[in-house]
């Protein structure tokens, strides 16, 4: 691989020792970065001129259903009720491999478009062996950087798999395609959620997988109440022995103080998705609680079916939605400042997302021996033009926009270009184009992707027994 002088941009590191910088230059040996500074001395490089761009390191997606991206806005209307009985329970059992496929591949296409450079890809519509292995080949062409968590996950009755072939299948998996923790594609494991456990004993060996695999976890949490009562699962989770730093818990908008305790003491990580949660009546994102218990929120698009693949405006969303709450006090009259900052915002996005997947070595900051992730953004645009330069963190988390994303690099290769992606957009569009219409026609056969509340427990109730 050729080496890559991107030459003289606006340098947001997020790095505390480099900082910013203007008119600096970053030098790609291969896959990593090998030097940050100012008019370096290179020869036989590729060159980028950054001249105008914010370089800054790519977006850290941290929970992502990428498989979802052919059932596009499709729950846009919907609670939390209607999308585990419209696309879990229902719509999940008729996607086939070419469609994990399709969807996989376009996805992560998407997500390079809109300047995510590493997702953690929660796959909970693994329906066979096939199903798995085109799901990560769709990743991999794409070129991204993902944690690809394999699910336990399923509609009833649309998958062969038993918990004993599940398990044969993780580990067949991780010895063919995931060579290591440095490698652009690793695993995860998603355990089955909670109420849909059908022993204690089940659950506990889809975790123990886990750490005989040495994959990251992760679990959806505390979502919704019950008759209500809070949930506690992570209380549960931490009782049997299986929350640790590994773990990356999911939305956990219904978590009691104890359990904030327990786990800021574990080490494990939390990521939230506000459209998501905010929409489905799953309420605020935690983002509050969790600094206040020493932990550092992440944020992730979650379900395509529902949401775009812009992770400026979950940040945004995010960021203000925190913003609002700690005014609250205030009772509207003046004060002075801020409670959160732009850049914080902006590090939640980028190191502490990658910190949450495992991964601060390797990205989340333009940090030389890590690998080449970089975005560069466009400011000499009308969306952009007379930008900030004391507070780029504040261009990037208030103004800037997918539109804004003028190059990508993924481990030093270069998969989008003044405004484009390099792979053949057409092709994979049309991939999904045509798998959305076979899914369409699929459920159309089943009634549709609605499904009523009544409907949804019983398959609740069958998945359990299944």
């Amino acid at each position: 691989m050729t080496r890559v002088l991107i030459r003289g941009g606006f340098v947001v590191s997020m790095d505390p020792r480099i900082g910013t910088a203007s008119c600096a230059d970053i030098l790609c040996d291969g896959t990593r970065i090998v030097a940050v500074g100012s008019a370096l001395e290179v020869a036989d490089a590729e060159v980028i001129d950054a001249a105008g761009m914010i370089v800054m390191p790519g977006f850290v997606d941290t929970h992502r259903h990428v498989w979802q991206g052919a059932m596009r806005a499709v729950t846009a209307d919907w609670s939390l009720l209607n999308y585990l009985g419209g696309i879990r329970m229902s719509a999940a059992a008729c996607y086939g491999p070419d469609e994990m496929y399709a969807a996989q591949y376009q996805g992560a296409l998407e997500a390079i478009d809109a300047g995510v450079t590493t997702v953690a890809d929660y796959c909970h519509n693994v329906l066979s062996a096939d199903h798995a292995y085109e799901a990560i080949r769709g990743l991999a062409d794409a070129g991204i950087r993902a944690v690809w968590a394999y699910g336990f996950n399923g509609p009833p009755g649309a998958s062969g798999l038993t918990q004993a072939g599940r398990v044969a299948l993780a580990r067949q998996l991780a010895a063919r395609h995931f060579p290591g923790r440095d490698a652009r594609l690793t695993l995860g494991l998603a355990p089955e959620e909670m109420p849909l456990w059908r022993s204690t004993q089940e659950a506990l060996e889809q975790f123990r997988l886990a750490c005989e695999l040495d994959a990251r976890v992760f679990w959806h949490c505390n979502c919704a109440n019950s008759a209500g009562e809070r949930p506690r699962e992570a209380l549960r989770l931490q009782q049997l022995g299986a929350l640790d730093e590994r773990t990356v818990l999911v939305h956990m908008n219904y978590t009691v103080p104890e359990e904030w305790q327990l786990v800021a003491a574990s080490g494990a990580a939390v990521a939230c998705t506000p459209e998501t949660e905010m929409q489905m009546g799953m309420g605020l994102p935690v983002t509050i609680v969790a600094r206040e218990h020493g932990l550092r929120p992440t944020f992730g698009i979650d379900i395509v079916s529902n949401n775009s693949a812009d992770l400026f405006t979950a940040l945004r969303l995010a960021l203000q939605g925190a913003r609002s709450q700690m005014n609250q006090p205030h009772d509207g009259e003046f004060y002075d400042g801020v409670p959160i900052r732009c850049d914080e915002a902006l590090a939640w996005g980028t190191i502490d997302g990658a910190r949450a997947l495992g991964l601060e070595r390797e990205v989340g900051s333009l940090t030389p021996g890590k690998q080449a992730d970089i975005v560069l953004l466009e400011t000499n645009s009308i969306r952009l033009v007379g930008w900030d330069r004391t507070n780029p963190a504040a261009t990037i988390i208030q103004q800037a926009s997918v539109a804004d994303v003028d190059t990508v690099l993924v481990a030093g290769r270069v998969v989008k270009r003044a405004g484009r992606l390099v792979a053949d957009e057409r092709h994979a569009c049309a991939l999904l184009r045509a798998a959305a219409e076979r899914i369409a026609a699929r459920v159309g056969e089943r009634g549709g992707f609605y499904v009523s509340p009544e409907e949804t427990v019983q398959l609740m109730q069958s998945s359990l027994s299944g």
